[in-house]
């Protein structure tokens, strides 16, 4: 696991006036945790979106504030949003403290081929995007990758307890939750009766649209 470097100054503007913050393309923050002070930061708007791009969820950063030598490790947790512009708001950072485990979701990645797909025309199915874990701060996984090569039959599925053990990883994620499976091609019965729905929803939203005209 990479730790990426994020440099951010003490802030002491608060309540409403952090909207000259952002007007001026710096981000109000928090760090906080168990056994951290609070810190109330702030951060050009393009170092932080740079780093969250690379860090996601999962890889640590480490925070250094002001002229400090040693940077605080964190994980990024509530990252806010405006609803129409999605211009980062606000972002709060959760002080990790590196012998302790910390609960994350992690991204799942589909790896691998099979000939359900490749050879037979089947279509892969998704379950679960991301899986619940716990682990140490350095052991957090960027990604879980999820291997499809197995799968050689169309009635086969992966499922969360399929997935191997790992000795620094615990998933809480639930067992029973599916993260994949392929499904065989649509027979021409099922082809002409999706395009018989498709065209009957179409119909009904051209007369709705009528009605209301």
């Amino acid at each position: 696991m990479s730790t990426i470097e994020l440099h951010a100054e003490a802030r002491t503007v608060f309540g409403k006036k952090v909207k000259g913050l952002r007007q001026a393309g710096i981000v109000p923050a928090e760090i906080y945790g168990k056994k951290t002070k609070n810190h109330s930061i702030q951060i050009p708007v393009r170092d932080l979106e740079y780093t969250l791009n690379e860090a996601g969820n999962t890889n640590l950063i480490s925070i250094k504030i002001g002229d400090k030598k040693t940077g605080i490790p964190v994980l990024a947790r509530n990252i806010q949003y405006s609803p129409v512009r999605q211009r980062l708001l606000h972002v709060d950072f959760y002080a990790v403290i590196m012998d302790e485990t910390v609960s994350v979701n992690v991204p799942i990645r589909i790896i691998g081929e099979t000939d359900l797909i490749t050879q037979q025309n089947g279509t892969l199915m998704t379950g679960l995007n991301e899986l619940e874990i716990e682990a140490l701060p350095a052991d957090i996984p960027e990604t879980i990758e999820i291997d499809i090569s197995n799968l050689t039959d169309f009635g086969q599925s992966i499922h969360v307890s399929d997935l191997p053990a790992a000795d620094n990883i615990t998933i809480h994620s639930s067992p029973e939750s599916l993260l994949a499976s392929i499904q065989p091609p649509r027979t021409s019965d099922e082809e002409d009766l999706v395009e018989e729905v498709i065209e009957e929803e179409e119909d009904m939203e051209e007369s709705t649209e009528e009605t209301e005209e």
